[in-house]
């Protein structure tokens, strides 16, 4: 595995691609994590010849859009737009995207939004399958998030890993140590992932002090900073399981983002994932 950092989740305010760049490249980082807008915004020769300059790689990026967040002609416009969107990121070496799936509806039962999920994902997968990106589902945790509403669906890893199969090979799981912490907090969670190919990209967080049930989604808190988050149970499973994709810091956190300059801010996520990163 490798550390990789999204820069918007670190409330870095720069915008231009090649200056977040070498922000990333200054502080010890060597991939990134972008959007299938910014690689066609800047243009896809761009992109290739500044990651080659600085000596980066893109690792990842959001599904362009959702696909059980929009109605029927929202979803067909994004899918006639999303294999232009994936020859982009092909095109400048992304070969993962990413996508977070609601814990619950007050309209879907849970069989209605499974079947809503997996034909609509399936499709989007196949789209990516064509051009070798993987699509990593994300599990939401707090139960703060599902709680009132008419029907459960699901925030587990375990309950995520069987639609992640349903919907393609090249689907798995995006793990979030937040969501993982305050959905199930299971230490043998990865005794029930087959081997780390079921992975695609991993977040690494740490919670609040508090009722673990209480927890809202945000604000979290930084990688290792309060313990309440097992972070050496999920870093050594992940290192068992031979995962090999980055890990990237979500901490929606206040003081990271009471920091005053954006140098600030990179260079504190990358402490903070020195510190949790497995030894030897």
């Amino acid at each position: 595995m490798f550390q990789s950092i999204s820069l918007g989740l670190a409330n870095v305010a720069e915008s231009n691609f090649e200056k977040k760049l070498q922000l990333a490249k200054r502080h010890g980082f060597a991939a990134i994590e972008s959007s299938a807008q910014e690689v066609m915004e800047n243009g896809v020769e761009t992109v290739k010849t500044l990651l080659e300059k600085y000596g980066m790689q893109i690792s990842g990026a959001n599904l362009p859009f959702h696909p059980a967040q929009v109605d029927d002609a929202g979803f067909e416009a994004a899918m006639a737009a999303l294999p232009a969107q994936a020859a982009a990121l092909e095109a400048v070496g992304c070969a993962r995207c990413i996508i977070w799936i609601f814990p619950a509806s007050d309209t879907l039962t849970r069989e209605e939004n499974y079947a809503l999920h997996k034909t609509r994902l399936s499709r989007a997968a196949a789209v990516l399958a064509q051009h070798g990106i993987r699509l990593g589902l994300e599990f939401i945790g707090p139960y703060t998030a599902r709680k009132g509403k008419k029907y459960d669906f699901m925030h587990t890893a375990e309950e995520m890993l069987g639609l992640a199969k349903d919907c393609g090979k090249n689907v798995g799981l995006l793990f979030d140590a937040y969501h993982w912490y305050t959905g199930a907090n299971n230490p043998d969670v990865f005794d029930h992932i087959p081997d780390e190919r079921c992975i695609v990209s991993v977040h690494v967080n740490d919670a609040p002090l508090g009722d673990r049930l209480a927890l809202p989604d945000s604000p979290r808190a930084l990688p290792g900073e309060t313990g309440q988050i097992d972070i050496a149970c999920v870093m050594d499973g992940l290192r068992r399981l031979g995962y090999t994709g980055p890990v990237v810091a979500e901490p929606f956190s206040p003081k990271l983002a009471a920091l005053p300059t954006d140098d600030e801010k990179v260079a504190c996520i990358k402490a903070c994932l020195d510190k949790i990163w497995p030894q030897g």
